[in-house]
């Protein structure tokens, strides 16, 4: 699963729920459609539910997380 717009996130850069949200209003109009987007690693599954239920809303599927030790990778396609 890739993804034109990897919003440039440091793969071992952990962001807050805040600056998920910030980084979902800032893509959320880069492209006319939806697409996958990486949307970085977050501390726990809480801080990636609160940015996927940030507007724009992702939808049921428009979610991945995986588990990986304290960090919890994300993309969201909205």
């Amino acid at each position: 699963m890739t993804s034109q717009h990897d919003n440039n996130i440091p793969a071992d850069r952990v962001l807050s729920a805040e600056e998920g949200i910030e980084l979902k209003k800032e893509t959320s109009g880069v492209t006319a459609g939806k697409t996958w987007r990486w949307m970085g690693n977050y501390g726990s599954p809480q801080d990636a539910a609160t940015v996927a239920n940030a507007a724009p809303p992702c939808l049921a599927g428009e979610v991945m997380l995986s588990f990986n030790g304290n960090l919890v990778p994300a993309w969201m396609f909205y």
